[in-house]
């Protein structure tokens, strides 16, 4: 009976332990779709997917764990090959997104588990884009549908971390839509204002 209240103690303890994770992976993950230096988003997210790993390793989660860990290494891997200026070779990429399928595939317990595999080989090629701004939109969808896995597998905080990353992406994602327009806007009336006084001093 000891034994039972110790193990009931432990798995308590750990679930409290991995939500606080969990909610610490996403302030660090939601922070890194704010900046606009790749180099900084890639230290970001490999930060945010360690703390997010190590969540799902307390649960005994152990497939989506390890591949939030290998994408950590991801991305520390896409920081350094940036930080010379050089492109990651697609190799690297490969072995990565192969590492996903085989661990996804030897630990899942049902078909739906194959949905984060699949998101984070989207990931891997995601992180080939040059600027962050591109790299958000190309997250937006895999984002979402993680949230949607986690409600379908019944992880409902996770569900909630994952669901409040993905519309905290989105309203990141539109709210640089606003501006970069406003700025076209302002250049547009600039341009005007500035053809009209050339006309009128043509006139004068």
């Amino acid at each position: 009976q000891k034994w039972g209240y110790y193990k009931f103690f432990m798995s308590s303890v750990n679930f409290i332990i991995a939500q606080i994770l969990g909610l610490t992976a996403t302030l660090i993950l939601c922070l890194s779709y704010t900046v606009k230096n790749k180099k900084t988003f890639l230290l970001l997210s490999f930060f945010g997917e360690t703390v997010y790993g190590l969540s799902f390793i307390f649960v005994n989660s152990l497939g989506t764990g390890l591949i939030a860990l290998l994408s950590c290494l991801q991305s520390i891997c896409f920081y350094f090959y940036d930080k010379k200026g050089i492109v990651m070779p697609k190799l690297i990429a490969l072995i990565f997104a192969t590492s996903f399928v085989l661990v996804g595939v030897s630990l899942m317990q049902t078909l739906w588990d194959l949905i984060p595999v699949i998101l984070y080989v989207w990931f891997t090629f995601s992180l080939y884009q040059t600027e962050v701004k591109s790299i958000r939109i190309m997250y937006v969808i895999p984002n979402t549908i993680l949230a949607v896995y986690d409600i379908v597998v019944m992880a409902y905080a996770s569900a909630f971390e994952d669901g409040f990353e993905a519309l905290f992406l989105l309203s990141v994602i539109l709210i640089d839509l606003v501006k970069t327009q406003k700025i076209k806007n302002n250049k547009l009336k600039r341009a005007t204002l500035t053809k009209q006084n050339s006309i009128s001093k043509k006139f004068m």
